[in-house]
């Protein structure tokens, strides 16, 4: 029983450490955008220039759009572009031990 509780506390303060923070998710949406690019603009000279200055922009954008609910475990991060509430045209992000997920995107 006490090694079972021990686990669960270690594991508990783990999480805890690792919720990643809003500048870890501008570098994480910086990556996703230029990795994006640099295959959309399949790996060309200028695609890596362009991709590096987009990517930047991109994640600049994302962190004066995003709220981060924090749940001190993970975080949820919405990026919200137009910030209208009643539109469900926003991503969502679960952020959780240092790496993120996408768990909800806009309806097409």
């Amino acid at each position: 029983m006490r090694i079972g509780l021990v686990l669960l506390l270690m594991v508990a303060g783990v999480l805890y450490l690792y919720n990643p923070k809003p500048q870890a998710f501008q570098e994480y949406v910086q990556n996703q955008v230029a990795a994006h690019l640099q295959q959309e603009l399949e790996g060309s000279v200028i695609g890596y220039a362009f991709a590096g200055t987009e990517a930047e922009l991109a994640a600049v954008l994302a962190r004066k759009a995003a709220r981060r609910d924090n749940y001190y475990f993970w975080s949820i991060y919405t990026v919200d572009p137009d910030g209208e509430d009643g539109e469900r045209d926003y991503w969502r992000f679960l952020g959780i031990g240092g790496q993120f997920f996408l768990i909800e995107r806009p309806k097409r």
